[in-house]
């Protein structure tokens, strides 16, 4: 299992990024109503009618804390108050930023149960997932049905605890590249080939559609915590990944 190497964040962020160096956060989740209400007066009223329509705590408090973190990253960025950033929506979900539009930044998020990470860069289309790996799911089904025929026969031949975890490996992998191209597992999840390296944090991909190839991506697993794995993709043939760590103190 590979360790991913989590720091304290630096003093000038925007400064810090570059088109070939990404920023991932790092941000527990928890089920507090108090850190939710903490964090609601950062959205905007779409957001927070949104948030409103979920009725189950868990995912409502998700959304709120992920949100507003990412609103309040994206001010330190730019150098806006969190309210001011405008959001919009692309046909398969994925926010992109609209207002302010001086500085070619570029995110990407994601959450479940008890964790969220932030992908942010410049100029470059990102993509990021993350799972809790303690989840119940018939693992070798799913893959007979979303990935590919050596991918499926690779992870049946596992035990099941490791099946388990490299199953969630290549899914964050797969979902990260999809989500850097705008796509949901409607792109093709079989069309992604994975390869791994035991010893290295990035991975290899083989597309097998015919649209997309000839294009650069850069993919790298992280892990997120004891229960948590993850993967970022880059829209750049190489690039460094500083991994960094969320502190409610920096809300004000």
């Amino acid at each position: 299992m590979i360790t991913t190497p989590w720091t304290s964040p630096p003093q000038d962020l925007l400064n810090s990024l570059s088109p070939q160096l990404v920023h991932v956060w790092r941000a527990p989740l928890d089920d507090s109503p108090e850190r939710a209400s903490r964090f609601r007066r950062y959205l905007s009223d779409a957001e927070r009618t949104k948030a409103d329509r979920c009725r189950t705590p868990h995912p409502q408090y998700q959304f709120v804390i992920t949100r507003s973190i990412l609103r309040i990253l994206l001010s330190q960025y730019l150098g806006v108050l969190p309210t001011h950033i405008q959001f919009n929506t692309q046909p398969q979900g994925k926010p992109i930023l609209v207002k302010p539009s001086s500085i070619p930044i570029q995110f990407n998020v994601s959450h479940t149960r008890g964790m969220a990470l932030i992908a942010l860069t410049l100029q470059y289309a990102i993509g990021i997932d993350v799972e809790g790996i303690d989840r119940k799911i018939q693992a070798s089904d799913i893959a007979k049905r979303y990935f590919s025929a050596q991918e499926s026969a690779y992870l049946a031949s596992l035990s099941p605890p490791e099946r388990l975890h490299q199953f969630f490996s290549h899914w964050t992998c797969k979902e990260a590249y999809l989500k850097m191209g705008g796509e949901g597992i409607t792109g093709g999840l079989a069309q992604c080939e994975l390869t791994f390296d035991s010893q290295e944090c990035q991975v290899g991909l083989l597309n097998h559609d015919p649209q997309s190839q000839g294009k650069h991506c850069s993919l790298y697993q992280i892990t997120a915590g004891a229960g948590h794995v993850g993967a970022v993709a880059i829209d750049c043939s190489s690039a460094q990944i500083s991994y960094l760590n969320w502190q409610d103190e920096y809300v004000t």
